[in-house]
């Protein structure tokens, strides 16, 4: 009797096993439909590798990924109406400040990244090149050097901002004029204790300078020996460090990463201009990205999981494993509201 009760109870726990894993089960092969999710390009390697996770956990659901400059994806969504689920951007203000609260209700800072100047063997001058000297070699006649469109890239207006701090890193006032006012259409001015740079619409770059929309577009510009310095995000070095791209760190201070100068990031600041001509302030901050759920998401449910994915420990993994460092649990800014129930396990506790 005894005997017969306990198997009983087995068949018991493996119906209810069964229909709960069933029910999951059910859920995630049901579930259908195209999430849209536009991302700066410098998260494609993260990006891409957590959408195929999903996939695999959501095999009828299809991720369109749309990758780009931050402040021109985000341009696309609230000035040209393109049709989202979620926006990762390299910049998280820039969802604060575009975004919210119109768009989206709430953003996530979830990775961190830093600035480095990357080189191959090609490079002229490379054997010399160090954290101290770098603004000097990629000021020497002969060499070529690039950096992302400031009015459409976070990645290109924090490497001409950087330019512009390391005058008082190195105590060197010609340092900016030598690199980029000599070079580009983009100019500076003193703005009290600190600078607002000006990037116009046409930056008219000079033989010396190569400049792309996009962060992403440098690497292959670098690898074909078309320029031989590219500033860049060290997750953009690092991932292509397997065929031939080095990179030299920057001083603590100018890679950008660290909030403790925070206050004199603050300092600098540039103006944007779009192909209407109408200028957008960015301030200097550290680079941190930002991500969040549009208020008109097509696919909410959908998105809500993507997010969910992307903050859990797999998540966070897939996130250090393509050199990006994640802060975990994620921080929403000031402001946020309304941030989906599931996700509130990943964020940090205030």
């Amino acid at each position: 009797m005894k005997s017969k009760l306990i198997i009983s109870i087995i068949i018991l726990i493996a119906i209810i096993g069964f229909g709960v894993y069933g029910y999951t089960a059910y859920n995630s092969y049901s579930e259908n439909g195209t999430l849209i999710v536009y991302a700066a390009s410098s998260l494609a390697p993260s990006m891409n590798e957590t959408a195929a996770k999903f996939k695999s956990q959501h095999p009828n659901v299809n991720v369109e990924i749309h990758y780009g400059g931050s402040a021109d994806l985000i341009s696309q969504i609230t000035q040209l109406n393109k049709s989202a689920d979620i926006m990762a951007s390299a910049d998280y203000g820039l969802i604060d400040q575009r975004m919210m609260p119109n768009y989206a209700t709430f953003n996530l800072k979830y990775a961190r990244n830093e600035m480095v100047i990357a080189y191959t063997d090609k490079s002229k001058n490379s054997s010399q090149i160090n954290s101290d000297n770098w603004y000097q070699i990629l000021s020497q006649n002969d060499v070529k050097f690039g950096f992302a469109d400031p009015n459409s890239a976070p990645a290109g207006y924090r490497g001409v901002m950087m330019i512009q701090l390391a005058e008082s890193y190195y105590n060197n006032s010609t340092i900016f004029s030598t690199l980029i006012g000599q070079n580009t259409a983009i100019t500076t001015q003193i703005n009290g204790t600190g600078y607002i740079i000006n990037s116009p619409t046409s930056i008219d770059p000079s033989s010396k300078v190569v400049i792309r929309p996009a962060v992403g577009e440098l690497m292959p510009v670098l690898q074909s020996g078309a320029v031989d310095y590219v500033l860049v995000y060290k997750s953009d070095a690092e991932q292509l460090k397997g065929s031939g791209v080095k990179y030299i760190s920057l001083p603590d201070k100018l890679r950008l990463s660290n909030t403790t100068y925070e206050p004199d990031y603050k300092k600098i600041k540039l103006v944007q201009y779009s192909g209407t001509n109408k200028s957008k302030n960015v301030t200097l901050t550290p680079i941190v990205y930002g991500i969040t759920q549009l208020k008109n998401s097509p696919n909410s449910k959908l998105a809500t999981e993507f997010l969910e994915l992307l903050l859990s420990s797999e998540g966070v993994q897939i996130t250090r494993n393509n050199f990006q460092d994640p802060i975990t649990p994620a921080e929403p800014t000031n402001g946020s509201t309304d941030i989906p129930s599931a996700l509130q396990n990943y964020l940090i506790k205030i």
